[in-house]
């Protein structure tokens, strides 16, 4: 009985954990294009090489470790944090940094919508030299 028990529990948890990683559902980088310079052009920039603004850059950001760009002033929070951005992290943050990351720096209104969320991530995701290496071991840029 007691292998039966187990694998009872090994399929449930391999179960629940597929779950997990089908939580954040696939975007559309386009519109996620659309959704990052109507919502968060104004402070972050995206583009290979692009320069730090009032926000870090976000090119290569998706499968990085968190406050992982150079030239930007992070929080202690945040750089204390060992995130590393995963779709489920980065969702996460989208619908509230201050959640996640207690004391961080960014403040921005919750993005309720799970589809422009998804879009974002994607777009992101699209933003990155090698998006299928993420999650990546967190090695310092630049």
């Amino acid at each position: 009985m007691r292998v039966g028990a187990f694998s009872s529990a090994l399929i449930l948890g391999l179960g629940l954990a597929g779950m997990a990683l089908a939580a954040v559902p696939a975007g559309d980088p386009a519109a996620g294009k659309k959704a990052f310079d109507q919502t968060c052009m104004i402070c972050h920039n995206a583009d290979k090489g692009g320069p730090n603004g009032v926000g870090p850059a976000l090119y290569g950001v998706y499968g990085d470790k968190a406050a992982n760009v150079p030239g930007f002033s992070f929080s202690e929070k945040l750089k204390a944090s060992k995130i590393v951005w995963t779709p489920d992290k980065l969702d996460a943050w989208l619908q509230g940094p201050m959640n996640l990351v207690p004391g961080t720096k960014m403040s921005i209104a919750p993005i309720t919508s799970a589809s422009q969320r998804a879009d974002l991530i994607a777009f992101l995701k699209s933003r990155s030299d090698a998006p299928a290496a993420a999650p990546a071991k967190g090695k310092k840029k630049g």
